[in-house]
């Protein structure tokens, strides 16, 4: 290790050329993880090579520094301004592709499934309006107590005051609207701009989830106005 390390800091360009690699994974993947050990590694070779009196590489390696951060700066000014359309992707799907997190906005508990599809269709980066669209196809068909439990929920009627969370009705504008709502055998969860609510990730969020009787796929909508 010790003859590794020696190595390392006679021969000066390895370290700057390590922490390129690392940063341009961080460019590359839209990661900041990559990027903070990338900055460290070129940080400790400039103090490294001013200890050793390496005055001609230590120079070179800060001037590799000032621009490593330069870079590293508008990079992520430019993650917070204009995200990529990969990220916000990634983000959300996350989220809204969960089990867990479907089940809890949808009130019901759904098979296991696997996400087949996902796809960014529209990204403004203005506004923040983006949508995506996905397929989930599930290890098991969902039967016939999850549509009667399914056909019960369409039949409640719409309440006077909303409770907090609820995941059969959503407050949008002046009125309350019911979420699951039917149509022959599909059955579609619709939930737009919710006001005072912790289920969707913003004001401005929608989500759509669209299931049909004796089928293995359901159809996934969701993003922000």
């Amino acid at each position: 290790m010790k003859k590794l390390f020696s190595y390392c800091l006679d021969k000066w360009w390895i370290l700057p050329l390590s922490s390129a690699i690392l940063i341009g994974m961080a460019f590359m993947f839209s990661n900041v993880w990559p990027l903070m050990p990338g900055l460290l590694i070129i940080a400790s070779s400039v103090i490294l090579q001013f200890i050793r009196k390496g005055w001609k590489s230590g120079c070179l390696a800060s001037v590799i520094l000032f621009v490593f951060l330069c870079l590293s700066g508008y990079w992520f000014i430019s993650q917070i301004i204009s995200p990529s359309p990969d990220r916000i992707h990634r983000q959300y799907a996350k989220r809204y592709e969960k089990r867990t997190e479907i089940q809890k906005i949808i009130g019901l508990e759904i098979p296991k499934f696997e996400v087949i599809d996902s796809r960014l269709t529209h990204l403004s980066n203005f506004d923040f309006e983006f949508n995506v669209q996905a397929t989930l196809e599930f290890h098991t068909i969902p039967d016939h107590n999850f549509f009667s439990r399914l056909d019960s929920i369409c039949m409640l009627p719409v309440p006077e005051v909303l409770e907090e969370n609820t995941s059969f009705f959503y407050y949008s504008l002046e009125n309350i609207y019911p979420c699951w709502s039917k149509e022959g055998d599909q059955y579609r969860y619709n939930r737009n701009i919710g006001f005072g609510e912790n289920l969707l990730h913003s004001q401005d969020a929608y989500f759509h989830f669209t299931i049909t009787r004796g089928s293995a796929t359901a159809e996934l909508e969701y993003g922000n106005y």
